[in-house]
């Protein structure tokens, strides 16, 4: 992913609402549809908004939304109002999103629960044991040595 992409002060309306959509589900579920959307930000009493309409915002064929289904879609995914608009609060979340994103993607959230409860020492010897099992699993680089086990010059 380039800065433009990656780097959240850069990032526009749409990518930020995108992530939503694409962070904020459960394992094993699809994203959220955009009725879906839609018809809980009416029936928490904010702004009438079409499907349609929310398609068009996330992939930034519309921009600048009113305010009130800025702060409607905010409450929807449980984010600061700010995360639309705020470059510092947006990075925040943007990280943790991403995190979220990928502990749900892998499969790892039972593994994180778990380790978040051991102590200090315990989750530092897993991580070496992680560490560890990494480097087992990836291939040898192809440079690393000869096929007769001596080093080549780099």
């Amino acid at each position: 992913m380039s800065e433009d992409q990656s780097g959240s002060a850069s990032r526009t309306f749409a990518q930020r609402l995108d992530l939503l959509f694409r962070a904020t589900h459960p394992a094993g579920r699809d994203e959220v549809g955009y009725q879906e959307v839609a018809d809980a930000v009416a029936s928490a009493g904010g702004p009438t908004v079409t499907a349609n309409y929310l398609y068009l915002l996330r992939t930034g064929r519309r921009s600048n939304p009113r305010m009130d289904l800025v702060r409607a879609l905010a409450r929807y995914f449980n984010v600061p109002a700010g995360y639309f608009i705020d470059d510092e609060v947006a990075q925040n979340y943007t990280d943790q999103l991403e995190l979220l994103q990928a502990i749900r993607d892998s499969g790892t959230a039972g593994l994180a629960l778990r380790a978040a409860s051991l102590s200090p020492e315990a989750r530092a010897a897993l991580t070496v044991l992680l560490d560890g099992m990494r480097a087992a699993e990836k291939p040898p680089r192809p440079d690393a040595g000869s096929p007769s086990g001596e080093d080549r010059p780099t």
